[in-house]
């Protein structure tokens, strides 16, 4: 009995040392079992959308018309007097303004909604009743009522119910003594200036690729008529008699700037930076 049952055991032992050394005998039997479940669940709802229509409304409509000459002069003259002698460019130098504008129809509008603009502007000398001409009838129900004044106006201006204005303007800074000096004149008929300033445009959804809507819009009919002459006139002289440091000036010596314009339309849209895509 025990050694049979030593005997079984060596035996035992050398078949688990022959499986662990080399491959299993033939009549060996081997069986590998794996169970294993897994179950990954993700969910992830993510829901945007911003729709931004356009809101809001500015019309305006405008008729100017001025019939006269305008005429605007501006002269100046300076004497420094050192208190010490010579004068500092950087510091003691005073500077003489001059300025003279003159201006006939001005017109400015500004909004941040979409704008409809319907402005007219005219411009002549006077109403001649001697020259013994029928003056023009503008239909104030033609399809467009500024077109229609403008041709009238031309038509009278032809037969000379109407003369032809003088606009001037005449800026002087002569005879300044050991002091800098700028003149400007500046003479407009008819001027007019609009500005749409626009929010920031917005996503018209949660989608960058659908666009953006945006308040940017503007819509403006400008007729403007001068009948007449535009002149602007600026001088300026200046005489240093005892000065230094002249390289220390941030302005020029003496200056002299004359503008002259008949028709004058500014037109602005500006829109804030655009919202960066979700």
């Amino acid at each position: 009995m025990t050694s049979r049952s030593l005997r079984a055991g060596a035996a035992s032992a050398a078949l688990v040392l022959g499986l662990m050394a080399g491959p299993a005998l033939a009549f060996d039997t081997v069986n590998w079992s794996w169970v294993l479940t897994r179950t990954d669940t993700s969910t992830n709802v993510t829901t945007s959308s911003l729709v931004a229509l356009p809101t809001g409304q500015a019309t305006l409509q405008a008729r100017q018309i001025y019939m006269g000459d305008i005429n605007a002069q501006s002269d100046g003259q300076a004497i420094v007097l050192p208190a010490t002698s010579p004068l500092d460019g950087g510091t003691d130098l005073g500077h003489m303004v001059s300025s003279a504008s003159a201006y006939a129809n001005v017109y400015s509008a500004g909004s941040e909604v979409p704008l409809s603009v319907d402005v007219g502007q005219f411009h002549a000398g006077a109403v001649e009743p001697t020259s013994g001409a029928v003056p023009s009838v503008a239909d104030p129900l033609a399809a467009n009522p500024n077109y229609a004044y403008a041709d009238g106006m031309i038509a009278d201006a032809g037969t000379g119910f109407l003369t032809p204005h003088q606009t001037s303007a005449t800026a002087s800074a002569v005879g300044v003594i050991d002091a800098t000096a700028s003149s400007d004149a500046r003479a407009v008929s008819n001027t007019t200036s609009l500005e749409l300033a626009a929010p920031p445009a917005e996503l018209a959804g949660a989608d960058p690729t659908g666009g953006y809507v945006t308040n940017a819009l503007m819509a403006a009919d400008l007729a403007q008529l001068s009948i007449g002459a535009t002149d602007a006139t600026a001088a300026t002289s200046v005489t240093l008699n005892s000065a230094s440091n002249m390289g220390a000036l941030d302005r020029p010596i003496a200056s002299a700037t004359a503008t002259a314009i008949g028709n004058l339309a500014g037109v602005t849209t500006r829109v804030g930076t655009l919202v960066p895509g979700l």
